[in-house]
């Protein structure tokens, strides 16, 4: 990454001027961070705010290749019609190294980071709103902002902490200015995240109003982002040790996932959370916390075109689990012109019960011969003028999410788990659910883990809890190889350095800080 601060406040100008036109927000783009031509008026703030939204559905593919690829669901090599190669084979497979890690530039996320401090700064600074006016929308900026971090802290570990919009108050002397150092050590930056999160609370106060349909972020996003990090925090080695104060993070994770619980309820079908886009009343539902924003005519998700075959792809002979024909366009997807390039394990989808409603709510199963394969049926989106668009909203919290992480909770503090995992369960069976029976720590993680391994298929939530949840010893699940679809590191001795990503070959060159700073395991590859 180049001038971590110059050459990101050029490209975040950029990319929010786009999006915030795409929203006809009243901007001024050729003098965007002139505070003479904008920051002159409570609507202007307001603006600025979706502006913001918009920037992180842009980056939503983003979080999904962090938090999905590679979590050892999806398929490399040919698709199971054999006429497209699948995409990412190198982070699916763990081929990661420097010289070619998948991602790069910090996963571009500082220039989102820079348009969330500027909004601080210019929110602060505004002599034309009261604090009472300030606090909500801080409260959101905060909680974007460690949202964001978060994301790094789990994919490099220690990383640059910018929060000021150096460039819009001021310009470098040097090139040296414009760079800003990783800090000394993991905790810092993990201590920044939680230090962020106390803010975003604190603006908030007792405010749990929700905007645009869950569109936004709300206190009801950060709790359930606390109690994300105060979890992982009681879990995840940290600088090379065990975490030594697991009894208070779990409590304070426990505390503010609880707190929302109430406030929400489950869709009495799977199926209901997803098909916004098909049915507008399941838009922002009451299962949703906060979701990722999609509207025809406004924005797709360009991401789930991808894990549909092909217009042109020849499926006669197909038929699925019951043995009904699949020929032609089961899935009415011609008018879209999509090509399958991500494909998840038929393997995954043998992990359901035949009675479990997500199994063919999540995917449609291709059998031919000895040929066995699912296509991703979640995000389907709706027709738009006879063609196919992919709209639905990418939920990031669910109400089902802060059961699973209050079992998980629960189950590290050595408490019984049965009623969140069987709440979440018994949705997926339409009330008849196998019994989840109490038992040893790992055998719960376990369980809880083969929930969340159902539930959030396609959520960008896997790769997170491989390296969370942990077995009998402590390690993380990413290590556990005689696993079903868990076993991501095979190769233990050689491989757990891969628990971190790589900085790129060119950002550590661009930047003199980053001299001999590459996560260890990885110089030289």
């Amino acid at each position: 990454m180049k001038k971590i601060f110059l050459a990101i406040a050029i490209l975040a100008s950029t990319t929010c001027i786009t999006s915030c036109n795409k929203m006809d927000l009243d901007l001024v783009p050729e003098d965007y961070f002139a505070s003479g031509s904008f920051w002159k008026n409570p609507e202007q703030v307001n603006g600025a705010m979706i502006g913001l939204h918009s920037q992180l559905r842009n980056f939503q593919g983003t979080f999904w290749n962090l938090g999905e690829i590679r979590g050892g669901s999806l398929r490399d090599g040919t698709s199971f019609t054999g006429t497209a190669s699948l995409s990412s084979a190198n982070i699916i497979t763990q081929d990661i190294r420097e010289s070619s890690p998948g991602i790069s530039s910090w996963a571009g996320l500082y220039a989102p980071i820079f348009q969330v401090n500027n909004f601080i700064y210019q929110v602060n600074k505004a002599a034309f709103m009261t604090d009472e006016q300030k606090a909500y929308y801080l409260g959101q900026a905060y909680g974007i902002r460690a949202y964001y971090y978060f994301h790094l802290y789990r994919t490099y570990g220690r990383v640059p902490i910018v929060t000021e919009p150096l460039v819009a108050i001021s310009t470098p002397n040097s090139a040296a200015d414009a760079y800003k150092p990783r800090t000394e050590t993991e905790k810092e930056t993990l201590d920044f995240i939680k230090a962020e999160i106390d803010k975003s609370t604190q603006y908030f106060g007792a405010d749990y109003t929700i905007k645009q349909q869950k569109g936004q972020w709300s206190l009801p996003a950060t709790q359930m982002l606390k109690a994300e990090v105060y979890l992982w925090s009681a879990k995840v080695d940290i600088d090379g040790a065990a975490p030594t104060n697991t009894a208070q993070d779990l409590q304070l994770a426990k505390a503010a996932v609880e707190a929302i619980i109430p406030k929400f309820s489950l869709q009495s079908s799977f199926i209901n959370v997803f098909n916004s886009a098909s049915v507008p009343a399941n838009l922002g539902n009451n299962e949703i916390i906060f979701a990722i924003r999609y509207l025809a005519g406004e924005a797709a998700n360009g991401l789930f075109s991808n894990f549909i075959y092909a217009p042109t792809d020849d499926i006669s002979g197909y038929v699925d689990e019951l043995g009904n024909s699949l020929a032609g366009d089961p899935l009415q997807i011609a008018s879209s012109g999509s090509i399958i390039r991500y494909e998840y394990k038929f393997g995954l989808y043998q992990l359901f019960d035949p009675q479990d409603q997500r199994a063919n709510a999540t995917f449609l199963n291709f059998n031919k011969g000895t040929t066995h394969a699912v296509v991703l049926r979640k995000y389907l989106g709706t027709f738009l003028n006879n063609i196919r668009v992919y709209t639905d909203d990418y939920p990031i919290y669910r109400l089902s999410e802060a059961y699973l992480l209050l079992a998980e909770i629960k189950n590290k503090l050595g408490e019984d788990p049965t009623t969140e995992i069987m709440t979440v369960r018994n949705r997926a069976y339409a009330g008849s659910a196998p019994q989840f029976v109490n038992g040893s720590f790992e055998a719960n993680e376990l369980a809880i883990f083969y929930e969340r391994s159902k539930e959030f298929v396609a959520e960008g939530k896997r790769w997170y809890d491989l390296r969370r949840m942990q077995d009998a010893s402590g390690k993380p699940l990413a290590f556990r190889t005689d696993l079903p679809l868990v076993g991501v590191l095979q190769n233990v001795s050689g491989q757990n350095h891969k628990i971190l990503w790589p900085i790129d070959l060119n950002t550590l060159t661009a930047d003199p800080t980053l001299s001999g700073q590459q996560n260890p395991g990885y110089s030289g590859t």
